[in-house]
């Protein structure tokens, strides 16, 4: 649930962080949001933005 609005958020808003983006989604650690990101999409939240 938090990873499909934070793929929301990659898509919609370039003018907010990775780490902003995981904080708005319920996640304080930026690595762990990065970690839990790639294991369920199977790219980084940034390679996710520019595909």
């Amino acid at each position: 649930m938090r990873i499909e609005k934070a793929c929301l958020l990659l898509k919609e808003n370039a003018g907010l962080s990775i780490s902003e983006i995981s904080s708005l989604v319920g996640y304080s650690d930026h690595s762990y949001f990065t970690r839990v990101f790639r294991k369920l999409m199977g790219i980084s939240p940034s390679q996710y933005r520019k595909g």
